[in-house]
């Protein structure tokens, strides 16, 4: 089983010269737009497993590869500042987030129909549930955490609008910065539950459910 997780590190942004502008005013609620992708799976049955994008954890096992996808965009708003200068609102947040497609490869050697393929791909089959519904079980928590970090935003402080693009990437960096501890802790969740059947004794007891390997 590969988790394939993005890291998103914050964009450190120092705005030194604004402090003759006084603080922006406050601004209204932004609004968060967030969709969850839960792709269908794909097998994959025409390779061998050295042909396999990365190593199955046994060899007489398939390997399943997914990867989260989580996109992040402001629509923000430039205002002029009443005390000077100009201020960067954030308006919409829109994010999406899941797996939009799960990979499921099972050695061209075990041909569908057969006891081995049918045993591999109930295991591979495990492996892709723990993704897809783990997502749906942690998406309340998801979208909450995005939420609370959206509504931390302060408005930022421009001396020109030419430098609204880079106020907004700032506010993005920022937000990604605060979810990122929760995407870890659920990629962690997710990687015990899947190594719940990725053992030696687990195997050993596939293996015996059909007469020959």
């Amino acid at each position: 089983m590969r988790n394939k997780y993005k890291l998103f590190l914050p964009i450190v942004i120092l705005f030194l010269g604004f402090s003759a502008f006084a603080e922006c005013p406050s601004m209204k609620e932004p609004k968060l737009d967030i969709h969850f992708k839960y792709g269908k799976i794909h097998y994959i049955n025409n390779k061998s497993s050295d042909e396999f994008p990365a190593t199955p954890y046994s060899s007489v096992m398939g390997l399943t590869v997914t990867s989260l996808q989580n996109g992040v965009n402001a629509q923000s708003e430039v205002k002029t500042n009443p005390s000077g200068g100009f201020c960067v609102y954030p308006r919409t947040l829109k994010v999406v987030i899941g797996y939009p497609r799960v990979d499921v490869y099972i050695d061209k050697k075990y041909r569908p129909g057969t006891c081995n393929y049918k045993v591999v791909k109930e295991h591979e089959n495990y492996h892709a549930r723990v993704q897809l519904e783990g997502l749906k079980f942690f998406s309340g928590k998801i979208k909450s955490a995005y939420k609370v970090a959206l509504l931390k935003v302060k408005p930022v402080e421009i001396s020109d609008p030419s430098e609204a693009m880079q106020a907004n990437s700032q506010i993005v960096e920022q937000i990604k910065a605060d979810v990122q501890p929760l995407l870890e802790y659920v990629n962690k969740r997710l990687t015990e539950e899947n190594m719940v059947i990725d053992t030696e004794t687990s195997y050993e007891e596939e293996s015996r459910k059909c007469p020959k390997w």
